[in-house]
Formats: C-alpha cells, sequence, structure tokens
C-alpha cells in the first residue's frame, strides 16, 4: 500500500488550497527519507492543526495576541513530543483494527438511506431515459442544453449522496472537489481523531499563544476590559495537569469511579460543572448527560441512593422531553398541506382557462379531447397535445401541466418521507418506553402506591331485618431494603445509558457527579458513606466522580480513621486538581482582565497561594478598587489585601485560641495576636513574628499552643515580606520564578506551619530581605 500511495502522490497535480492547506502532503521526497510511518503521523498532526486553526475560539485568541497562524502551526509541527503521541495513537489504533474487522461502506444504510439513494437513482436514470428517447428528434441547441441539464442533474444526485449517505463517495464535502483531501486510512487514526485532537493538539496551540501572549507591565492598576470573570467560557479555561487527565479519563469513556481530590477552593465543584457544559469533550460534539446530586449533610444511605435515582429519572425525562409530537400539530400541518394544494391547483386551473378564453364546459372539452388524441397516438403522437396550438394555448397547457408535475412531487416526497420516517418513527418508540419506564421509577421512588378496591351491598328483610356484606381489599407495595434500592440504581442507570446511546439521544456515556462530601461534618460518617456509596459504582455504560477535599481527608486521618484506605478500594482512579502555578494564575487573570500588568497578576498569586477561589476574590476585589481609587499603585493594592488579611486573621486565630484550654501563656499570646490587626509596616511584622515564634529547641509539634505560634508567626511573616516585595519599584527583571514560593507558603500555613516558617525565611534570604528580625 506505501508504494501504491508513493506513486499516486508522484503523479498527482494539485494546487495548494488556503493559506494552511497541507504541506506534507505534497512533500513526497520526505516520505522516502524518513519512513511512511514517521511521514503519516506528520500528515495527521498537520490536518488535525488546519482543523484546530480554523476553529473560531482559536483563531480569536491568536488576533487577541497577534500570533501569526503560520507560527503557530510551525511551532507544533515541530515538538518531538506531540509527533510521538501522534504514532502512538496510530499505532493504538492499528492494533485494535487488526484484531476487528473493517466496517463496510454500506454497514449503516438504513431505509431512510436507501430511500434517498433511490430517489437519486430515479432522477439519473429518468433523465437519462428521457434523453436516449428524445435524442435522435433534438436539435443541436436541445443537445447542448440537454447535456447541461445532464450535469444539473448528476449534481444534485450527488449532493442527495453526499448528504445522507457520504461514506459511498470518495470525499466529504463537495468542497472538497479539486483539492488534495488525505485520506482517513492514510492518517490513521480513525475514532482516536477528536480525541487525539482534544488532548493533544487544541492544548499544544493554547500553549503556544499563552507562552507567546502580550506581556504588559507597569505598577498602576490598569486594564482595558473585564472578559468572563464571572463565567467559564470554554478559551478561559486554564489547562492545568489535573484537567488534562480529566478529559483523557472522559475521552476513555470507560465504566470507571474516579476521586476528585484536592483543598477546598482549588476548583472540583467547577471541574464537575465544566464536564456538565461538555468544555472537556471533543469539539463539536454534544455535551455528555451529566447529574450532579450534593453529598448529603446528614447521611442515610438508602434516602441518599434514592435521592440520587429521583435525580437520574428527572435528568432523563428533561433530556428525552415529549418524544411523540403532538397528534393535533400533526392534522394540523397535513390540513394545511391540503389546503395549499387545493388553492394552487384552483390557481393553475383558472389561470389556463383565463388563457383559453372560452367558458368551463368548452375548456374541458378542448383539453379532454387533446388528451384521447395523445393517448391515442402514444408515443409517437405526444406532439399533437401542441401541435397546431396557438401561443396563448401553448402557455394554458404549459400551466395545466404544473399540476400533474405537483402532484407527482408531492407523492415522491411522501413516499421518501414515509421511507426516512421509519427510523424516527422506531427511535420515537425506543424513546416513548424510556420515558414510561423512567416515569414508573420516579412514581416507584416517590409515592407508596396504594390500591384499594371495594364493593358493598344491602338487602332489607321481612320485619326490618337486614342482611348486608361489605368487601374490600389493600395492596400496598413494600419499602425496599438499601440493597434493593442499589439494585433498582444500578439496573436503571445502565438500561437509560444504554438506551439514550442507542437512540442518538446522547453520544457519551452517562456522567453521575457527586460533590461536597467535605459537608458530612461527623468524621465517621463519612467514612461510611464512602463505602455505602461503593455498591453503586461499577455500571455498565456509568461514569462516577465523587470530590473530596484534602482537608476533610487530613481530619478524617487524624480521627484514626483510613479513609485513603477507603478511596483505594472504592476508585480506579483518582485525579488530584492542584494549586495554580504562577504562569497559571497570571494567566488566569490575563485571560479577564485584558491589558493588566504583570505585576498585579503576581501579586494576586502570592496572596492567593494560587487557590482559585481566593484568586478569583482577589481579583474582584482587585477591580473594586480600581472603581473607588484612580489607578491605585502596587503597593498600594498590596497593602489593601495585607490589611483585609490581618483583620481576617487575627479573628480566626483568637477564635482557635479560645477554644484551647485557658493558661497564662494562652491569654498572652491572644492578646499579642489582636495586636496586629493594627500593624501596617513589614518592620512591625517581622518583630511580631520573632516575638510570637516558639523557641526551635522548645518546639513540640504535638502541643496545640506552640501550633497556634507558629501560624501567628509564619502569618505575619508573610504579609511583611509581601509588603516587601510588592513595591511600585517591582519590575520585569524581578519577577522571577521565585516569587512562587511566598503562595507555597500560605499553601502550608494552616497545616504545615513550620514548613511554611522554614519556606518563607528560604524566600527572604534569596531575595535579599532582613532574615535576623525574623529570627
Amino acid at each position: 500500500m506505501r508504494d501504491e500511495i508513493i506513486g499516486f502522490l508522484e503523479n498527482v497535480d494539485v494546487e495548494p488550497v488556503g493559506e494552511l492547506a497541507p504541506s506534507v502532503l505534497l512533500d513526497w521526497d520526505s516520505a522516502m527519507a524518513e519512513g511512511f510511518e514517521l511521514w503519516t503521523a506528520r500528515l495527521a498532526l498537520e490536518v488535525m492543526l488546519d482543523e484546530s486553526l480554523a476553529r473560531e475560539d482559536i483563531k480569536a485568541a491568536l488576533r487577541a495576541e497577534a500570533i501569526r497562524a503560520e507560527d503557530a502551526k510551525r511551532a507544533v509541527m515541530s515538538s518531538e513530543t506531540a509527533l510521538a503521541r501522534v504514532r502512538m495513537a496510530q499505532d493504538e489504533y492499528a492494533r485494535r483494527a487488526d484484531s476487528a474487522q473493517r466496517p463496510s461502506r454500506l454497514s449503516d444504510l438504513t431505509p431512510a438511506k436507501i430511500g434517498w439513494l433511490f430517489v437519486a437513482g430515479v432522477l439519473c436514470l429518468g433523465y437519462v431515459a428521457v434523453l436516449a428517447y428524445c435524442g435522435p428528434q433534438l436539435t443541436v441547441g436541445l443537445s447542448a442544453m440537454s447535456l447541461v441539464g445532464l450535469a444539473g442533474v448528476a449534481l444534485f444526485s450527488g449532493s442527495i449522496v453526499q448528504r445522507h449517505v457520504p461514506k459511498l463517495l470518495p470525499f466529504n464535502n463537495l468542497r472538497e472537489i479539486g483539492r488534495m483531501v488525505p485520506h482517513e486510512d492514510l492518517i490513521g487514526l480513525g475514532s482516536r481523531w477528536q480525541a487525539v485532537q482534544t488532548e493533544l493538539v487544541i492544548p499544544e496551540i493554547r500553549e503556544f499563544i499563552r507562552r507567546n501572549r502580550v506581556l504588559v507591565y507597569g505598577g498602576r492598576l490598569i486594564f482595558q476590559e473585564i472578559h468572563g470573570l464571572y463565567g467559564e467560557a470554554e478559551s478561559d479555561i486554564v489547562q492545568t495537569a489535573g484537567t488534562r487527565r480529566l478529559a483523557r479519563v472522559l475521552s476513555r469513556a470507560d465504566s470507571v469511579a474516579v476521586a476528585l481530590a484536592g483543598h477546598r477552593g482549588v476548583g472540583k465543584t467547577t471541574a464537575i460543572r465544566s464536564i456538565a457544559r461538555g468544555l472537556h469533550t471533543s469539539p463539536g460534539s454534544p455535551a455528555p448527560f451529566v447529574v450532579v446530586a450534593s453529598a448529603p449533610a446528614n447521611y442515610e444511605a438508602r434516602d441518599f441512593v434514592l435521592h440520587l435515582h429521583a435525580l437520574l429519572c428527572r435528568a432523563v425525562l428533561d433530556r428525552v422531553g415529549s418524544p411523540r409530537p403532538e397528534k393535533g400539530g400533526r392534522l394540523r400541518a397535513a390540513a394545511l398541506r391540503i389546503v395549499l394544494g387545493l388553492v394552487f391547483i384552483f390557481a393553475c386551473a383558472d389561470t389556463a382557462l383565463l388563457l383559453w378564453n372560452t367558458d368551463v364546459p368548452r375548456f374541458g372539452a378542448d383539453i379532454a379531447g387533446l388528451i384521447r388524441r395523445s393517448v391515442a397516438g402514444f408515443p409517437n403522437g405526444v406532439d399533437r397535445l401542441w401541435a397546431g396550438q396557438p401561443p396563448v394555448h401553448l402557455v394554458a397547457l404549459a400551466v395545466l401541466a404544473l399540476i400533474p408535475l405537483v402532484v407527482i412531487g408531492w407523492l415522491l416526497v411522501s413516499i421518501t418521507s414515509a421511507i426516512a420516517g421509519i427510523p424516527r418513527r422506531r427511535r420515537l418508540r425506543g424513546l416513548a418506553v424510556l420515558q414510561r419506564q423512567t416515569r414508573k421509577q420516579l412514581d416507584q421512588i416517590r409515592f407508596l402506591q396504594t390500591y384499594t378496591t371495594g364493593w358493598s351491598g344491602k338487602l332489607s328483610m321481612p320485619l326490618k331485618g337486614e342482611a348486608g356484606r361489605t368487601w374490600s381489599t389493600q395492596r400496598a407495595e413494600q419499602q425496599l431494603t438499601h440493597p434493593e434500592v442499589v439494585d433498582k440504581f444500578r439496573e436503571f442507570a445502565a438500561f437509560a445509558s444504554r438506551r439514550l446511546q442507542e437512540e442518538g439521544v446522547s453520544e457519551h456515556h452517562l456522567i453521575i457527579a457527586i460533590d461536597e462530601l467535605d459537608k458530612i461534618g461527623e468524621p465517621e460518617k463519612a467514612y461510611q458513606f464512602i463505602n455505602d456509596i461503593k455498591a453503586i459504582f461499577d455500571v455498565p455504560g456509568c461514569l462516577f466522580f465523587v470530590s473530596v477535599s484534602d482537608d476533610a481527608v487530613l481530619n478524617f486521618e487524624q480521627r484514626g480513621l483510613a479513609v485513603r484506605d477507603a478511596f483505594d478500594s472504592a476508585f480506579s482512579e483518582m485525579i488530584r486538581l492542584e494549586h495554580f502555578t504562577m504562569d497559571e494564575s497570571r494567566l488566569w487573570i490575563a485571560l479577564r482582565l485584558i491589558g493588566l500588568p504583570e505585576q498585579f497578576g503576581c501579586l494576586c498569586h502570592c496572596v492567593s497561594g494560587g487557590l482559585p477561589r481566593d484568586l478569583k476574590r482577589y481579583t474582584i476585589e482587585m477591580i473594586d478598587m480600581a472603581a473607588a481609587v484612580y489607578r491605585p499603585s502596587l503597593a498600594q493594592v498590596a497593602r489593601a489585601f495585607v490589611a483585609r488579611e490581618l483583620q481576617s486573621k487575627a479573628h480566626a486565630l483568637a477564635g482557635v485560641a479560645s477554644a484551647l484550654p485557658p493558661t497564662a501563656e494562652l491569654a498572652e499570646l491572644t492578646g499579642l495576636i489582636l495586636q496586629i490587626r493594627q500593624m501596617r509596616e513589614p518592620a512591625e511584622l517581622a518583630q511580631f513574628a520573632t516575638r510570637v515564634r516558639a523557641d526551635e529547641a522548645e518546639v513540640d509539634l504535638a502541643d496545640p499552643v506552640t501550633r497556634l505560634r507558629s501560624q501567628a508567626a509564619c502569618f505575619a511573616l508573610f504579609c511583611a515580606t509581601v509588603l516587601e516585595v510588592f513595591t511600585d519599584e517591582l519590575d520585569e527583571p524581578e519577577l522571577t520564578a521565585d516569587l512562587h514560593m511566598i503562595a507555597v507558603t500560605r499553601q502550608r500555613m494552616a497545616f504545615y506551619p513550620h514548613l511554611a516558617m522554614q519556606t518563607i525565611v528560604d524566600f527572604r534570604q534569596r531575595f535579599g530581605l532582613d532574615t535576623e528580625s525574623a529570627g
């Protein structure tokens, strides 16, 4: 096959179409030099790049950063990693294709498609038959017109085939005629095409745009516009390692249970919402079918499974809707078509009658006579219809000819619609079955069904005697046990997922997400919840996502509960959503505050610790400050952030101290902590850190008072460092990767205060700040 393709390329004469026409396809010298497999991988990568660069969101991102599409294409094409991943995808598809029989081009023919093929064939054959019959009698001019008509009929029939059965043609679009388009077998990706494009090509383009975006520097808070700060558009999502792995899990679409882990505020709920909106699926494909449930604060296993079952039923009913159109609507549409048809026939007959210029009986007799003479001499006597007639009568006959043409066309359309409607009617019947089953399930969940039937009678007897009988039966559906509820849910979830895909309602497996597991306050119940919900996992055609915060897991483990062991046995995969890196935070802000200087993005990243939820809060606070103060400086914004943090943290630390057993040392420490609310200078905060910090030789990590001292000292030194670093003199050369250590300090401060203190001290040494007063 390799020799045949290369021979074809050597003999083909093709002009590239468009600015980004495939160049690898025409470079057959490279195919000979570098090997056929590597050449096809380069070809597949280039074709996917051309398709991705034509997307509107990609073009908008390139325009915003003044980047040429050719430069982005050249950069991705030169990536050895991208090329290697394409080759691995090709090898995977080749292995699956070798083990499975290749489907025939006729494998997906349905009665509707066969009907359209029949219409196309009748048009072509009928026109050819007319030409064959009338050919000897046609003049040169009519012969030329007939050939033009034949070309038009052929193109029209080809468009019918291309629209309904494109696999029968060597091209998938009429616009591809006359240009070189690689065959899908030459690209060698098959069904993996969309997955590779989503997981590899588009992220590579976005990464190139990120690396080459226009950077703005300055010490004043200035930005051009606010874009999508309160939404999550696809182009505004920052691709992290966690989100890329999440997209890979969704593309595999296996029946798995996945744990979304990470600290509170890291974006687990946002990730679930983005799944429901289809932001992690292939471009152009519909959003997946997602059911989202929040973990209950008061946990009961049976009630939660019933709640989840009810949510699934309502989601199915919302997606399916009413499978059958209203009967009244169908009748009104049919009546309207009949009325319009009769009006058209009457208009044609009336127009012909007026042109004939006679009364109705005479007109009918003349037309009947013409038809009889033509039929008697058929086929040679057909010309008797118009031979010897005046021009006005010829026009009248042409108008009358519209009536049988329209009737024949209406019959053809009706027959074709009836044939094409067979799969749709089958689909509607399937959806009706799904709807009935879903309503039945929902009724079983919501109601305790009671059926009562009764009969009573009365018979009057002599001497005022009476005889009577009353009979009744009552049947009530028994309460289902927890295992029975789980079985019902699993059975319906598998049935709904299979039927939704079979009927074309959803192209993806059913996704069920359970959010906010940390809402369960009691660790024992949360631990039991993890073990109980394992029973609903591993449903064919269903993906389960459960989010849990690392903070909750740490609290559970401190109570002696092996939550991680429960996770390992419950979930087949665990995806960690980490804090943003400094580049990711700067990109997140730059996508929302267009034209913002990079210094302010670094400031927000450091004070938020790279936590997406806090990063958004500080960005909004910065916008509010810009509305109140004209072009505030970097130092002003940093001082406002630190003042806000000092107020909230002082109350939080004082609250922790009030929960500890009262001692003289704790009372003195609480008084010192409350004093930091009035501190605004870095020197004061550094001295406070030195005063409060426990002696290293006497540190007892298990002592809560010592831990509180470490947290207070570390926080004060953190605030002092922010004020000393983010001054109006901070310029581009000083925006190095070392600033990320300030954000790391913020991340570690709550659970690892001693490690956080060491991190901030190391940073101060690197940055040339005073470390003596900080201890």
